[in-house]
């Protein structure tokens, strides 16, 4: 029995819808490996902001590529094809930064919610129904879906290609999800001769929001590794005395350090803040510049040798950026 042999793009076509469910495996396994070597890996970052503005250009092109193929039948291309493009790159996105924001997400905090929603948004790309039948069929969700991915994307990849520091990342992911998240308010609201104002306005609202709501929002190449209170530091080793859980009020008189070991990018320096917080009020703050470049984390402490008249009860010390993001807290009771 005699075949004809499917066309060339449909053959690709069909071996790409067969074995395009690795690439979410592979992008995940790719964070997994370039969170263990933070300091050293910087290339699926690098291709990462290089692939992802074209997952914006596809809903924008894709109508004159259509027009194009239906001229020249060897350039013949589908929507089916636009839209595994998009889904791998956002796979790509949502996967490979993700062991980065389980990592350092402090799960008892509003961050709990943030990295959720990405989890949820990864899964989301995986299963074709949810994909192809609310996302990609919609303009708005497409693009909801872009901002998102450039979102995360930029908080990750900026520290480590480009050595901004935390604040600076978030300040360029928030314009980056302000712009990108335009079209989706232009899909959404009524057609009038404000749309585009609208639109504008609205990306501008969604920025200033994110960086109101900071707090909720992981930073993704910066936590604490280790983290202690103790009554005191070996200076020379920068290592810590044992680990004080309760203490007593008389034996404040010589202070306390909260000693914490921080993980940061090689190449990046950044300063962080220790907020010891007596009773749900913060009662002191004391700043720490740290830098990358060591497996185990930048040791730094603050001593704190001045206390409230009446210091019992419950005390936290804070890790947080300058731009307020939560890295990491470690709790003491006083009697």
């Amino acid at each position: 029995m005699s075949g004809t042999a499917a066309p060339e793009p449909a053959r690709w076509e069909a071996l790409w819808a067969r074995w395009r469910h690795w690439v979410a495996a592979l992008s995940f396994g790719a964070g997994v490996a370039s969170f263990a070597l933070i300091e050293r890996q910087e290339r699926v970052a690098q291709a990462l902001v290089i692939l992802l503005p074209l997952s914006w250009l596809l809903p924008m092109i894709e109508p004159w590529l259509q027009r194009l193929a239906e001229r020249r039948p060897r350039l013949r291309a589908s929507s089916v094809v636009f839209g595994y493009a998009a889904q791998t790159i956002h796979q790509e996105s949502l996967f490979f930064t993700l062991p980065f924001f389980f990592a350092t997400t402090e799960w008892r905090s509003p961050q709990a919610l943030f990295t959720a929603t990405m989890g949820a948004l990864a899964l989301a790309s995986v299963l074709d129904p949810i994909y192809y039948g609310q996302v990609v069929a919609r303009r708005a969700a497409l693009w909801a879906f872009h901002a998102f991915a450039a979102f995360v994307t930029v908080l990750t990849a900026a520290p480590m290609i480009w050595h901004l520091t935390t604040a600076q990342s978030l300040q360029l992911g928030l314009v980056c999800l302000a712009v990108v998240s335009v079209p989706a308010w232009h899909a959404l609201l009524p057609p009038n001769l404000l749309r585009g104002i609208g639109a504008l306005a609205l990306g501008a609202v969604l920025g200033w929001a994110g960086w109101q709501a900071r707090i909720a929002i992981p930073p993704a190449t910066l936590w604490v590794a280790d983290m202690r209170i103790s009554s005191s530091v070996d200076v020379a080793g920068r290592v810590p005395g044992t680990a004080v859980q309760q203490i007593d009020a008389a034996a404040l008189a010589g202070g306390l350090y909260a000693w914490s070991s921080i993980r940061v990018p090689r190449g990046l320096r950044e300063r962080v803040e220790h907020h010891w917080i007596h009773r749900g009020r913060r009662i002191d703050t004391i700043a720490l510049d740290v830098r990358g470049g060591r497996e185990a984390g930048y040791r730094a402490w603050s001593h704190k040798t001045a206390f409230p008249a009446d210091p019992r009860g419950r005390w936290e010390v804070r890790v947080v950026t300058t731009s307020g993001q939560l890295i990491g807290h470690a709790y003491f009771d006083v009697r």
